[in-house]
């Protein structure tokens, strides 16, 4: 089911930059542009201030989740038990939408989503995969893996995970979006 829904997400975004691309102006015509305005073309204007390089995020260095603090986290969260702190620190980018982690669990108990990891792999980039054993209404999903991401606070749900759930019931969230 995840499988698919991603299938379908990659043919709709291809189907959709395809479609955006049409002109109705003939391949062989000449490409047209004009010059930018002063800040477009990268002009220093008399009076303006250059911003500071963007800051980058370090990915914290956090030891290995155990299997049994994954668990514990996903039991809790699918059983609907997260406090409002829980839930902010659960998926990752959880603060795009304040009620992603309750679609989350609506989407669970709709489809009888059951997750158990089964082990953690090594931490990689701020990342840990984790092999489980996942049920779609009593269906085993092969190969079946949830990806947790290093932030402040601990590991959280990978929002892809988490989006595939969620879109799976057939419910949308502003954090899923493209």
């Amino acid at each position: 089911m995840f499988r698919t829904a991603a299938a379908l997400a990659v043919a709709v975004a291809a189907f959709g930059s395809a479609a955006c691309s049409s002109s109705d102006e003939p391949a062989s015509a000449a490409p047209t542009t004009t010059a930018g305005a002063g800040f477009e073309d990268g002009k220093k204007v008399d009076g303006t201030q250059e911003g500071d390089a963007p800051m980058t995020t370090t990915v914290p260095n956090l030891p290995a989740p155990t299997v049994e603090e994954l668990n514990a986290r996903l039991d809790k969260a699918l059983a609907g038990q997260l406090t409002d702190d829980e839930k902010a620190t659960f998926i990752e980018d959880a603060e795009r939408d304040p009620y992603l982690v309750d679609k989350f669990v609506e989407a669970a108990k709709k489809n009888n989503v059951k997750a158990k990891i089964t082990s953690v792999g090594t931490p990689a980039d701020g990342k840990v995969t984790a092999p489980a054993d996942v049920t779609i209404d009593g269906t085993p999903v092969k190969g079946a893996t949830v990806e947790f991401v290093a932030a402040e606070g601990g590991w959280r749900v990978s929002h892809e995970f988490t989006c595939n759930i969620v879109k799976s019931a057939q419910l949308d969230s502003a954090a899923c979006q493209a």
